[in-house]
């Protein structure tokens, strides 16, 4: 049988703006479409509500109650962005999810049973996992969408059992279903006030054809809901590519400190979305409203992927820091892609290496530190030229595997240090053979030698090309292009000091460089 759970957070705008800006928690919080005295209340808190101030009241009305009530304006921002917090709170739980009006979700709990010790304890997570985003929920569980959300309207925790639909429909009140005007435009809840009916078992008992008569196609809708007869589907959504977190500002900030301040709270949020669906940050968009309704984006590289605020609020400050805005920013918008974390398996025979997580938030303030583009690994270049290397994003290289039947030798293998950029020497010579060699920190007599082997490429960059497409017969080459090509005589020395080097001899300019030492 389908069990569907409805995730839902009472005063959602209230709740949205609470989570945007949390010192508003503790203050008298009510929304209205205007500050002026005569507008009246979209929504109060409930701290609010316990003081009998009510939505639909004036300001004025209201603040006679109360003169500590703060009247602030609606964010569909802020409301946008705890809405995408709650699917994500409740798709770390169940990959079936249904976004429903602002502040209220379904998941479908088939084959969580496998995971959690019955319908309670999956109800229990998923109110620790939206608590963790800033909001309180309740929820519902019953057998379809529409007794689920009626569960969760009830408040706290509600589980329908199967079979005991009725029973829960029987008693509920009319004035929970927040009953609109029908297709005549009549108030649906005061004409059946006027019937005498007040709870849904009572709605039940009545005929549809007659209802649907006198209310039209929403009565009989709600006559089918009173007797458990409407079973709406669950339309998963698609999973979010992007997250984000917006906020709009009370005024204008024109320094990057008060800037930090702000993302830093967005990025804590967006973090802790990203763990709960086990994913991390990757690259991070900007993008600023500005006052005179301009507009500012940027997109910030980040080396790898983690969780640690810190180190991406630092690469967002060095980046702002060498391009700030212009103008004051009013709003702020962040967009992280999300990546999968690079898992990593313990060998038992190799020691053990750093947990990928605290590998990647390592690079990542290293990046903050020295930029982006100068962190990473080195590899080789597709060239000719020894030396040529590219810095490419640091992904070490997993072990070989070990061959059967391998017998460990003990024997130990050089390395070789390479110097880079090759260190210029002085090398004496006899009959063409290097004898004793000097350097910076370095000089002694040659003991031991292996070599020359010879090393050329690039030479053809030297060639023109003419306009039928054929080498230029004529051997003259271009001094410019004639730089790009080598040719070096490479020898591997034992010195007296001890040390293993290779050196090499560059043909052009008949000079020695220092290429590498053995360790």
């Amino acid at each position: 049988m389908a069990r569907i759970a409805c995730i839902m957070v009472a005063d959602f705008s209230i709740a949205a703006l609470v989570r945007s800006n949390p010192a508003l928690g503790a203050a008298l919080l009510a929304i209205g479409p205007s500050l002026a005295p005569h507008a009246e209340l979209d929504a109060v808190a409930p701290r609010v509500r316990e003081l009998g101030i009510r939505p639909g009241m004036t300001i004025a009305q209201a603040r006679a109650i109360s003169s500590d009530l703060a009247v602030v304006h609606r964010s569909p921002a802020a409301e946008s962005s705890a809405h995408s917090a709650l699917l994500d709170a409740v798709e770390s739980v169940s990959p079936v999810v249904e976004s429903g009006a602002p502040g209220c979700v379904w998941l479908d709990l088939a084959g969580l049973h496998r995971i959690y010790n019955g319908e309670a304890e999956i109800t229990a997570e998923l109110t620790r996992c939206v608590r963790r985003v800033g909001m309180e929920p309740a929820a519902g569980v019953a057998a379809n969408k529409e007794l689920a959300h009626l569960a969760a309207r009830c408040g706290g925790v509600r589980v329908i059992e199967a079979g005991r639909e009725r029973e829960f429909l029987n008693w509920l009140p009319l004035d929970m279903l927040d009953l609109g005007k029908s297709d005549r435009g009549d108030d649906l809840e005061t004409t059946l006030s006027r019937w005498g009916m007040r709870r849904l078992g009572e709605l039940a008992r009545l005929d549809p054809d007659a209802v649907g008569t006198r209310l039209g196609r929403r009565g009989v809708e709600l006559v089918r809901l009173a007797r458990g007869g409407i079973h709406a589907p669950l339309v998963p959504r698609r999973r979010a590519e992007f997250f984000v977190e917006t906020v709009e500002l009370e005024y204008g900030i024109e320094n990057l400190e008060p800037l930090g301040f702000v993302m830093r709270a967005m990025l804590e949020r967006l973090a802790e979305r990203l763990s709960m669906r086990a994913l991390v940050a990757g690259d991070v968009t900007l993008a600023f409203g500005m006052s005179g309704h301009r507009s500012f984006s940027r997109r910030v590289a980040v080396a790898a992927p983690s969780n640690d605020v810190r180190a991406i609020l630092t690469l967002i400050n060095l980046s702002l820091e060498a391009a700030p805005p212009e103008y004051g920013v009013e709003s702020i918008r962040i967009e992280i892609a999300p990546r999968v974390p690079r898992p990593a398996q313990t060998d038992m025979f190799l020691p053990p290496c750093p947990a990928p997580d605290k590998l990647q938030t390592t690079i990542a303030r290293l990046a903050a530190l020295c930029g982006p583009g100068n962190v990473g690994m080195l590899s080789a270049e597709n060239s000719h030229r020894p030396e040529a290397m590219r810095l490419d994003p640091f992904a070490p290289h997993p072990a070989p595997p070990i061959p059967e039947n391998a017998v460990a030798k003990n024997v130990t293998q050089l390395v070789i240090r390479a110097i880079r950029p090759a260190r210029e020497i002085e090398v004496m010579c006899s009959r063409e053979i290097p004898e004793f060699v000097r350097g910076e920190n370095l000089g002694a007599r040659v003991i031991s030698i292996a070599g020359p082997w010879r090393r050329d490429g690039e030479w053809w960059l030297g060639f023109t090309v003419d306009t039928d497409m054929h080498a230029d017969s004529s051997d003259e080459k271009d001094p410019a292009a004639q730089e790009c090509g080598f040719i070096r005589d490479y020898y591997e020395l034992a010195l007296e000091d001890g040390g293993v080097y290779r050196i090499f001899r560059d043909l052009n300019s008949d000079k020695w460089f220092l290429d590498g030492a053995y360790d």
